[in-house]
């Protein structure tokens, strides 16, 4: 009787640290490998993305090669190469308690970061590496709800006296995982719009407002895009007729 009690602790040991291991590996989810995306004229880009772990390392298709540095579990550096042109862009991220603080370009541009007590994210965008206010370009507010980006409201700062220009853009989403949440450390880059949430953008509004003396001019964009998923409920099919980043058709396929 007390082997068969040893013998039963020891298989509640086990099971219990698979249960783990399991748990473990289902938090992180899972990260695509390869793109495959389809444009106007049905022109084809395969990209190849390459891990360790749930690290990214490295993207890369035809026209570029973007490598990722980690440092302490962060994204702190990003390098985008272009291929025709031999020419590359330096992304630096600064972190303090693990959120965003500063990005820096090689571009010769730094956007800053400060997080308030309500849960939004204020931000400013600078030409140079410094806090110089007469080289403000812009300035604004990240909003969040249930892990997902849902609006961006944005002030620009370089202009005439007599002018203002604001955008808004909202954001809907489904109940299904977004991929890029999987690779670690990417929510972090707050930089990278809507890819920073748990879930997928379904709808995107861009609304711009310019107002100059007395007049008032303002227009809005709608972007919506649909999903297929796999059994995980993770998108295998990606289609836009148009989006914030780029204003023709789309439809990219993830493998994972």
């Amino acid at each position: 009787m007390k082997n068969l009690t040893k013998i039963f602790f020891l298989i509640s040991v086990i099971a219990l640290v698979l249960t783990s291991c399991s748990n473990d590996k289902d938090d992180k989810g899972k990260v695509f490998v390869k793109i495959i995306e389809t444009t106007e004229n049905d022109v084809v880009e395969n990209s190849i993305f390459k891990y360790q772990e749930n690290q990214i390392i490295s993207a890369e298709n035809s026209k570029q090669r973007i490598d990722y540095t980690y440092a302490n579990g962060l994204i702190s550096r990003i390098v985008t190469y272009d291929k025709d042109s031999k020419s590359s862009v330096v992304l630096e991220f600064s972190y303090e308690n693990e959120k965003l603080v500063q990005l820096t370009s090689s571009e010769n541009y730094s956007i800053y970061y400060s997080y308030n007590s309500d849960g939004t994210v204020s931000y400013e965008k600078f030409n140079g590496t410094t806090k110089n206010e007469a080289q403000k370009v812009y300035h604004g507010t990240l909003s969040f709800k249930n892990k997902n980006l849902i609006k961006d409201e944005r002030l620009f700062d370089v202009l005439d006296e007599n002018q203002t220009v604001s955008l808004k853009i909202s954001y809907d989403y489904d109940t299904f995982n977004n991929p890029y949440y999987s690779i670690l450390g990417y929510d972090k880059l707050l930089n990278q719009g809507a890819l920073v949430s748990k879930n997928n953008m379904v709808q995107a509004v861009s609304e711009t407002t310019v107002t100059e003396g007395e007049g008032t001019i303002s227009s809005a964009n709608i972007y919506k895009t649909t999903y297929k998923y796999d059994a995980d409920n993770y998108p295998v099919e990606q289609v836009s007729e148009a989006s914030l980043t780029n204003p023709n058709y789309s439809k990219i396929q993830y493998l994972y």
